[in-house]
């Protein structure tokens, strides 16, 4: 019987959750997976499927299904099992309202692995759940770069094979002498088939992040008002000077990151022409995608802006600087993201 401590459980069972879920049971000596569900209509339809997650490799390619996994509905459980392993997939704007039900069971045993868009959400959970940092998880973050999409809520679609994720355990004071107990979950993330997992140190999962987040800031919002593919936004050089007045204020917020001062990153990566290469490289390969912002948008549910888009904001207020082409693409989302959930109700 596998120890405890090697249990993961995964909350968040939309198209990321799923794909680590399924890869981790892939792994020739899988360890126990606990899907934690919040609606009982999906551990419902997990349950009647015997609790067994399929994925495709292509769109066309056979389902390959795995069983195995075990489930809890957190509105109903009363465990106060300790959780070791926890591996977050919500959207961010979820995440403290995700692990407020399991809080009890999380602390300085616990690692916490976040696949998630955007920055901030470590700072929410430190000040809104794990506000004694003698007694918080571990905290490591997944930079995921594969197309990944639901087909139902038990089937992912894995479009094409190229994609990669980067791991790395977050630094902080708090951390440095318990990042031991995260070398269980970051092992089997590596080797779990499909993921194509790196580990990285903490200054390049930094940097690594920055630059996803650049890229975010100009995709996302652009493609969710107006309601184009990644690959619009590249075609329509109309745009192409909000990109450059985005691009300014973003390099004006990364260059002057506090956080940065202590770590070997060179600076003169974050200037606005290397952030534009970063922006046109992940257009080129995500021209036929179809950005989180927008799928959220069309289906009326809130979108991640505000760990985006508004993390600049909330930077740059605290650095002193004027983010205001950022202000404007924000309040946008959230404005047509109002209109959107009102039409949806009525």
């Amino acid at each position: 019987m596998a120890s405890p401590s090697h249990s993961v459980h995964i909350i968040g069972l939309g198209s990321i959750g799923s794909f680590v879920a399924h890869s981790l049971r892939s792994l020739p000596t899988p360890p126990p997976v606990t899907l934690l569900a919040h609606r009982p209509a999906l551990y419902q339809e997990f349950a009647s499927r015997g609790w067994k997650l399929g994925l495709r490799l292509t769109e066309d390619g056979p389902l390959q299904e795995k069983a195995g996994f075990s489930g809890e509905l957190l509105a109903k459980t009363a465990s106060t099992d300790p959780i070791h392993n926890l591996i977050v997939a919500v959207k961010a704007p979820a995440t403290v309202s995700a692990l407020e039900p399991i809080k009890h069971r999380l602390g300085r045993h616990s690692t916490i692995c976040l696949f998630q868009n955007g920055m901030g959400q470590i700072d929410d959970l430190n000040e809104r759940i794990f506000p004694d940092a003698s007694t918080r998880p571990t905290y490591m973050f997944g930079i995921m770069r594969h197309g990944v999409y639901m087909r139902s809520p038990t089937e992912a679609i894995l479009a094409g094979s190229s994609g990669t994720a980067s791991l790395g355990i977050v630094d902080s004071e708090s951390q440095e002498s318990r990042t031991s107990q995260a070398e269980f979950l970051m092992d089997i993330l590596i080797r779990a088939p499909c993921l194509h997992c790196e580990r990285v140190q903490w200054a390049d999962l930094l940097q690594a992040q920055l630059f996803k987040l650049a890229a975010n800031c100009v995709l996302n919002p652009l493609t969710a008002i107006l309601d184009v593919r990644n690959g619009s936004i590249k075609e329509n050089s109309g745009l192409w000077p909000l990109h450059e007045r985005l691009l300014q204020e973003i390099s004006a917020v990364f260059r002057n990151l506090p956080e940065l001062r202590s770590l070997p990153i060179d600076r003169d990566l974050f200037s606005v022409s290397s952030l534009q290469s970063v922006v046109s490289d992940t257009i080129d390969k995500t021209a036929q995608n179809s950005s989180s912002m927008r799928e959220d948008m069309r289906k009326g549910r809130a979108t991640e802006i505000e760990y985006i888009n508004g993390w600049i904001l909330r930077r740059g207020k605290e650095l002193g600087i004027n983010c205001e082409t950022n202000a404007s693409l924000t309040q946008l989302v959230l404005a047509k993201s109002r209109i959107g959930s009102n039409a949806g109700a009525r």
